[in-house]
């Protein structure tokens, strides 16, 4: 049965693995809270209740939370893209089952980041480090539950998925590449190959989504250790060098550190990169959650914002739906990893210092 509130909860699948349990994990999406350990039979005992749902479900409050504050969502995307009348066939699948990365991102943690387990190893911490030999007997677990000749929508998440060829093992296996699209989330530090470009050319389409906070020095904060001159120059490489069946867009994680410079950013893009291939370059505000969660910008800092970016943006919007959240850990956390990597928060974001006393 297709669920028409949501599509996702009975067409869609993302599976993921914790690195710091090293178990295969499957959630209707992205978005979705709860991570929940596979097993094939659990799996479709749960699909079926997912199937049923007639309204947003308890872990399904970050796209609650998008269609306030910008009117739009992952159900509402999902719902256009996803065909009707597909039973609940898989349609899309998202995959996170590998997290070798070369960014530790400061609102990141080790669960999702190769680099970010060697940072906390060198402080003494015990961290299982998930064996990357294992990444093949998961997708092969995947490869037994789902049909993927009927899966039209492939969306690959890190760690950095550029930075390995686990993707390729997927890839290698579609029968019919020109019926299929492919979405990968990237942190624009890596350029393809001219082997990946050449099989990305045999699909349908393909979406880029780059992730960027911020530019300058508050780009390689934020995205420790990642050099801005080298996303740029990636960046440009990306405008001359892309096969035209490749869109492009920008996710811009939304946190106290980086809201009252959003504006900074939009003026870079619109200058430098606002299309490609005659193709507009679309910026998707995303709520940071974590040690860096939005709701943790103070009251003060929140009415700075809407003044400079307006009432009605979409990062003011995400601010009004949040509450007000006390920051003083998230100091500790910056304080924390300001010493170890030889940097000073306050420095690179010294207009807001002051808010955070």
């Amino acid at each position: 049965m297709q669920n028409l509130f949501c599509k996702s909860l009975s067409n869609a699948v993302s599976f993921r693995v914790p690195s710091d349990k090293n178990i295969l994990t499957f959630k209707p999406c992205c978005l979705y809270h709860k991570d929940i350990p596979f097993h094939p039979t659990y799996f479709k005992k749960t699909k079926i209740e997912f199937d049923k749902a007639t309204d947003f479900l308890p872990d399904c409050k970050k796209c609650d939370l998008q269609e306030r504050a910008n009117g739009s969502s992952l159900r509402i995307v999902s719902n256009k893209v996803i065909p009707d009348n597909i039973s609940n066939q898989i349609y899309k699948i998202e995959l996170s089952i590998d997290t070798t990365c070369n960014a530790a991102c400061i609102q990141c943690d080790a669960t999702q980041s190769s680099l970010w387990r060697k940072e906390e190893a060198g402080l003494r911490k015990i961290i299982h480090i998930q064996p990357e030999s294992q990444i093949d007997e998961k997708i092969l677990q995947i490869k037994q539950s789902i049909d993927l000749d009927k899966v039209k929508i492939f969306h690959f998440w890190g760690g950095e998925p550029l930075l390995t060829d686990t993707h390729l093992k997927i890839l290698k296996d579609i029968k019919d590449p020109s019926s299929v699209q492919l979405t990968y989330i990237t942190n624009t530090s890596i350029f393809p190959k001219k082997e990946i470009f050449d099989l990305w050319d045999k699909f349908a389409k393909v979406r880029i989504g780059l992730s960027i906070d911020g530019i300058n020095d508050r780009f390689h904060y934020i995205r420790y250790p990642l050099s801005w001159e080298k996303a740029k120059r990636n960046l440009n490489l990306f405008k001359t060098e892309s096969p035209t069946n490749i869109d492009y867009h920008i996710n811009y994680c939304a946190t106290p550190l980086n809201v009252y410079y959003t504006d900074e950013l939009e003026t870079w893009l619109d200058k430098n990169f606002s299309e490609v291939n005659g193709k507009k370059v679309n910026l998707i505000y995303i709520r940071g959650e974590g040690q860096l969660d939005i709701a943790k910008t103070p009251d003060k800092l929140r009415e700075v914002v809407y003044k400079k970016l307006s009432e009605n943006h979409s990062v003011s919007n995400i601010l009004k739906e949040v509450p007000v959240l006390d920051y003083m850990s998230m100091l500790g956390h910056l304080g924390k990893w300001d010493y170890h990597r030889n940097l000073n928060w306050r420095k690179t974001f010294h207009e807001i210092s002051s808010f955070f006393e």
